[in-house]
């Protein structure tokens, strides 16, 4: 037994005089990856019972429900956007989802948190509950009556979101927490920055829902219950597959049971292939919260042998008008949201064009009409409207497909990238353009353009790398068009600008109480903005555990490397790293010599009693002076332990 005394006993004591008393603490080594913990897992996250608004607090959300051709399951795909005070809810409701886990529910959303959300998300969907349920009958008013409940499938889910951890964030920084993996970074659950989070059909599969199969959608009637409680400012479509005659009969929304008739009505579309498009536009009050909102749809077949042809609205392009191709593309694509409103008919409808010289229009129900250049400047395009059984308006237009101008880019010496704009044919439209580079654009300028003209574009405020050119022409007698057209220039990379604060007596380090490292401080700058690491090397040895706060950056250099080489001589070399990869380095020598201080004299009797009990540095020299001299009388044999 007193052996194995001593043995702890000497543990003890080496421990003791090899850790540091006081001083900044460092940290042993790097971080490694935890999954998990002897707590709660990441399995164990619960979503049971709650619904997609309760995971993600949202200013507008998109939904689109396609229901596949055998009638029994579905696939749902949903875009969710947040901004300001929604993002910081998002991220706050997140950060708590992940109670226990290493970084979670601690007010800082971590990229460790992110791709917790998209590893576990499809278990916590696949819990939720869809809220939506098919009925027999016809005008089911009634949720309990035999729902047929849409259920969402683990297997088929994914998901995804854009700038959950801003990287630009100023208070984005290194993860704070033990246990989270080496690359983590965080920022605060309070930053406001937009995010969205998308809902996805998980690759190599076709549903993500599923429910017991509708048998006879042509025979039998039947509904569709939706609660949109909390709902709000969403849209939604639903497709229906190909089934003769099928139609939106009627429609009803109950509010806590009480019919509202002030609710915009449901649109009907149907595609070429005969597919039932119902768009629905929702807007839940939200100071109406908990006020249970119910959404009905029911459905039946109708009578085809009376039917109105398509008819052309206000909003349809006059004869004549030019639609724009952009110099750069051989397609384009027309805005769908605009183009619905060009015809209407309760049978959905369609465009059918004549080509000429090359140029036509292509178009399919429900999806966004194509513009295909032709082998001239512009040419003619001749378009009737066909409902979704083959009934075609009784007049045609006659529009022309056309390239507005011819453009060069290029940057100046002052990094200003210049677009120089040559007109094609007819002028008299207005350009606003900018540059575009991820989230980040420039200010718009807009232009008339009745012959040559140059935009001059500032680039302050963008990062390194590619650029768009981001355009909507309007007016002269031509439609309305958006464009992007990436311009093949690079903006090049300024690398970081480091410096170092030297002392009053201008020294460049000071050796911590310890005589362990060497506290060195400086500040850094880098002209784009970007997010920079900083690391620091000497002796052979290095770290990047460098603190950063603003432009500030301090670092103690530990200098045991030196002392295992005998390295008397420290020189230091610290090195700042932006996100593009732009580096620069500063290399400077500590004269350690210059820290040194005489030995203090020594006192007398009266004065160590003035100051009372010895330090514990004193003490701690006595049992490590003690510990030696254990260690070498027990160097020789021992009887066996009793």
């Amino acid at each position: 037994m007193t052996t194995r005394f001593t043995a702890w006993v000497l543990l003890s004591l080496l421990l003791l005089c090899t850790v540091p008393l006081s001083g900044p603490e460092e940290p042993l080594n790097e971080p490694q990856e935890v999954m998990t913990t002897e707590g709660r897992q990441l399995t164990d996250v619960n979503c049971s019972g709650m619904t997609f608004e309760d995971l993600f607090s949202y200013d507008r959300a998109d939904f689109d429900v396609q229901i596949d051709g055998a009638w029994s399951g579905a696939a749902i795909t949903a875009t969710a956007y947040a901004a300001d005070a929604r993002a910081s809810a998002v991220r706050t409701d997140l950060d708590g989802l992940f109670d226990g886990i290493p970084g979670g529910n601690d007010s800082w959303l971590s990229t460790d948190e992110r791709e917790a959300v998209r590893s576990v998300g499809p278990d916590c969907i696949a819990d939720m509950d869809t809220r939506m349920a098919f009925h027999e009958g016809d005008a089911v008013r009634d949720r309990t009556d035999a729902p047929n409940v849409v259920k969402f499938i683990e297997n088929g889910i994914a998901l995804d979101e854009r700038n959950l951890v801003p990287e630009d964030h100023p208070q984005n920084r290194k993860c704070a927490t033990f246990g989270t993996t080496n690359n983590c970074r965080e920022v605060p659950v309070s930053a406001t920055e937009a995010t969205e989070i998308d809902l996805l059909i998980d690759e190599g599969e076709s549903n993500n829902a599923g429910f017991d199969a509708i048998e006879n959608p042509a025979d039998e009637a039947f509904s569709l219950s939706i609660v949109t409680t909390n709902m709000t400012r969403a849209g939604m479509v639903l497709t229906f597959p190909p089934v003769p005659g099928l139609v939106l009969g009627g429609w009803a929304v109950l509010d806590d049971g009480v019919s509202n008739t002030e609710v915009p009505a449901p649109v009907m579309n149907r595609t070429e292939n005969g597919n039932l498009v119902v768009e629905l536009e929702l807007d839940y009050p939200e100071s109406s919260y908990p006020m249970e909102r119910e959404l009905f749809l029911d459905f039946t077949t109708e009578d085809l042998t009376i039917n109105d042809p398509p008819e052309w609205m206000s909003n349809a392009p006059d004869n004549g008008t030019r639609i724009a191709m952009p110099p750069n593309a051989e397609t384009v694509d027309l805005s769908a949201s605009e183009v619905a409103l060009w015809v209407t008919d309760r049978h959905g409808w369609h465009l059918e064009c004549e080509e000429s010289n090359g140029w036509n229009i292509t178009h399919d129900i429900g999806e966004a009409p194509t513009l295909h250049r032709g082998l001239t400047r512009e040419g003619e395009v001749l378009c009737s409207a066909v409902d979704g059984y083959g009934k075609v308006s009784e007049d045609s237009r006659m529009w022309y497909g056309a390239v507005p101008f011819e453009m060069n880019a290029s940057l100046d010496d002052n990094q200003h990238v210049v677009v120089d704009i040559t007109p094609e044919g007819s002028t008299g439209y207005t350009l606003a353009a900018n540059l575009v580079q991820d989230e980040r654009s420039t200010a718009k300028i807009s232009m008339p353009v009745t012959g040559p003209t140059m935009f001059d574009h500032t680039t302050q405020g963008l990062r390194p790398g590619g650029l768009v050119w981001e355009y909507r022409l309007t007016g002269g007698g031509w439609l309305a068009a958006d464009a992007r057209i990436n311009l093949g220039i690079e903006l090049p990379n300024t690398p970081p600008s480091l410096t170092l604060t030297r002392g009053l007596d201008g020294s460049n380090g000071t050796v911590n109480a310890l005589g362990t490292s060497i506290i060195v401080a400086g500040e850094v700058y880098d002209p784009e903005g970007e997010t920079l690491s900083l690391s620091w090397r000497l002796c052979g040895a290095s770290s990047s555990d460098i603190r950063l706060e603003g432009m500030v950056w301090e670092a103690d250099v530990r200098t045991i490397a030196c002392e295992q080489q005998g390295v008397e001589e420290y020189t230091i070399t610290v090195t700042a790293e932006d996100a593009s990869g732009g580096s620069s380095s500063l290399t400077f020598t500590v004269d350690i010599a210059a820290e040194e201080t005489t030995e203090p004299e020594p006192s007398d009797a009266s004065d160590e009693k003035a100051r009372g009990v010895p330090g514990p540095g004193v003490g701690m020299g006595i049992l490590c002076l003690l510990g030696a001299a254990l260690s070498r009388r027990s160097g020789g044999p021992h009887p066996p332990a009793p």
